[in-house]
């Protein structure tokens, strides 16, 4: 397995150095991360089924698609990257609307993730038979009604991760759409 190399920062945000991301998991240490949640015309948002051979929170609906910022990279190429890596999807910088950054920390089977997510909206209708699913990554994808879906994000009988902090604020982006 390649080692991937992220860059650390102090609980404030600021700058620390690069560090090996399984390393910075291991010791809890801040870093970045990238949501991008997908709403069609329809006001549906799409939502991928996290592999089961997943690590960090198998088996779960969550966000379109999300992502490490590798070392020196910016936050819109982090998902730009990331879309085509998990979804095979072809994104365009200005198709992307960045909404806000959350402090989210969260802990599963002795992974410590502590991140600093850039959040960004993707307004564009996509059919989910012409997305290429990366096997590692991604188990399925399904479109779910807004309005369903800020009811129902935490019914555990949807199966839905949450980010409480995300969820919170993205209510309020999409309530004003």
């Amino acid at each position: 397995m390649v080692e991937e190399f992220i860059d650390q920062f102090d609980e404030q945000g600021n700058y620390v150095g690069t560090i090996n991301k399984k390393i910075a998991h291991q010791k809890g240490l801040w870093h970045k991360a990238v949501h991008v949640w997908i709403v069609n015309d329809n006001d549906e948002i799409m939502l991928q089924y996290r592999c089961s051979k997943k690590d960090f929170f198998p088996d779960v609906w969550d966000v379109s698609f999300a992502g490490h910022v590798d070392s020196g990279e910016t936050s819109i190429d982090a998902a730009i990257r990331e879309g085509k890596e998990e979804l095979g999807l072809d994104i365009k910088r200005n198709e992307l609307k960045f909404l806000f950054t959350i402090k989210e920390k969260l802990t599963y089977k002795g992974i410590n993730s502590n991140e600093f997510v850039d959040v960004f909206l993707l307004r564009k209708n996509i059919k989910l038979d012409e997305l290429t699913l990366q096997e590692t990554e991604v188990g399925n994808v399904k479109y779910m009604k807004i309005d369903k879906f800020l009811k129902d994000k935490n019914n555990s009988k949807e199966n839905i991760m949450y980010h409480e902090y995300v969820y919170n604020d993205l209510k309020r982006v999409l309530e004003n759409r």
